[in-house]
């Protein structure tokens, strides 16, 4: 029996995944992972804890030079995929407008500029979607994927300043990867991750744009793109877990507009059996808000901050600038919310994370401000119709609430508080997986 991964056949053993029992499956892990860092590594070793969360086993990886994710499931769950393809673009060139230039380190919004952190941004999501590869490879499971972690095999395209063709040659690659591995016996689905730093616009009836080297790309031509990564023709048993990471102005808007245009394309793709599904969502800002870089960071500050909480790796300036996802509100001024939404639960419930929340709901002692954070509750019919829209109006209102603890923090900084990434680990919804 052989396998083929990307274009290349090796050899592996007979079928024996349906005489591993979860132990089993643990020890397979950690014996790779020991040996992966092993003696030939020694400068490079690294400690591997794990922690129980909602009934999973989580690998917890130390600090290394790749930004690859801290925390990993060491097993597939209903919610992941063990093929992953991603494409990451990072688009600075358009929107430049003459003289508009930070100075002194002041902000830029990302409506504006050339976005030189672009690019950082996108060495950043590439090494951040290549996840530690736990597992036997030599082994061929039953049930698929038995003995390996999310995202065991993974194709990444990397686009800087696009254009459109390029983008639709990057989804031609991606799916030329995905027609040879559909033949593996181990593939079932796919997990198409879009990362995208750049210019997003949103025009008067609130849909959201990114745009591209030559051109924009709405919603619907963006849900087209995506569907074309299907492998053709396309089988019942194709499915695809999206999951989108936007750093721009009006990230939620981008978001909206793409969840908005999936029912379009559904009837589509369910003639030939395949499917489309949300499934992690990462907003930079709310629909209304820009996303800003700075000067002094190496990266746009969503990313900056998502990196410092969720990365194995530290991003530069981590030290002297501590920021996590809670933080990026008073540090832009209150102009800037990220929104996090994860609608991959297993038995159709949905997580969400809306990190301003976080001094309202710990403020500091000597803070006598508001503390009530209203969250209206989300109308079902509303949600049924525009799930992205609904929990962006309820951002909104949770926003209101937490400008009035940003603008202390912002004047008086010993309010603060310290941000540690071990507060994450105890954390049993955040960071997303």
């Amino acid at each position: 029996m052989t396998k083929k991964r990307d274009g290349q056949a090796r050899s592996v053993s007979p079928t024996t995944g349906d005489l591993l029992d979860g132990r089993l499956q643990r020890a397979t892990l950690q014996s790779d992972y020991r040996r992966l860092m092993g003696p030939t590594t020694r400068r490079r070793r690294q400690r591997a804890k794990t922690i129980q969360r909602d009934g999973e086993t989580l690998f917890v990886f130390g600090d290394a030079s790749h930004h690859e994710r801290r925390i990993q499931r060491a097993v597939l769950s209903k919610r992941d995929r063990l093929f992953w393809a991603t494409i990451a673009i990072a688009c600075g060139k358009p929107g430049s407008i003459a003289g508009r230039k930070p100075r002194d380190g002041a902000e830029l919004a990302k409506t504006y500029g050339t976005l030189a952190k672009a690019r950082n941004d996108l060495d950043a999501f590439y090494q951040y979607y290549r996840p530690m590869r736990l597992g036997d490879p030599h082994l061929v499971g039953v049930p698929p994927g038995i003995g390996k972690s999310p995202g065991y095999f993974d194709y990444t395209a990397n686009l800087s300043n696009p254009t459109a063709e390029q983008l639709y040659a990057a989804i031609r690659e991606v799916r030329a990867w995905l027609d040879i591995n559909r033949e593996d016996p181990e593939y079932q689905s796919f997990q198409l991750n879009f990362c995208f730093s750049g210019h997003g616009e949103m025009d008067d009836n609130g849909s959201g744009s990114v745009v591209l080297a030559d051109g924009k790309l709405d919603g619907q031509q963006m849900v087209a793109a995506f569907a074309d990564c299907f492998p053709q023709p396309i089988h019942e048993s194709d499915e695809c877990r999206l999951d989108l990471f936007l750093d721009c102005c009006h990230a939620g808007a981008v978001a909206r507009s793409i969840t908005r245009a999936l029912p379009d394309r559904q009837p589509r793709i369910a003639t030939s059996a395949g499917s489309l599904a949300l499934g992690q969502v990462y907003c930079a800002c709310l629909d209304d808000e820009n996303a800003f870089e700075l000067e002094r960071l190496g990266h746009s500050v969503f990313t900056f901050a998502f990196l410092n909480e969720c990365s194995r790796k530290r991003p530069p300036g981590a030290a002297r600038t501590n920021l996590g996802l809670r933080d990026v509100g008073w540090y832009t001024g209150g102009r800037q919310h990220p929104l996090l939404l994860d609608f991959a639960e297993s038995e159709g419930g949905i997580n969400i994370k809306f990190p301003s929340s976080y001094y309202v709901r710990n403020p500091p002692r000597s803070y006598h401000g508001p503390r009530d954070l209203p969250a209206p509750p989300l109308d079902d019919t509303r949600f049924a119709d525009d799930p992205v829209g609904e929990l962006l109006r309820s951002a909104r209102a949770q926003r209101t609430a937490c400008l009035n603890v940003e603008r202390e923090l912002a004047q008086r900084p010993g309010l603060r508080k310290k941000f540690s990434r071990k507060e994450i680990l105890t954390n049993t919804e955040f960071p997303f997986l």
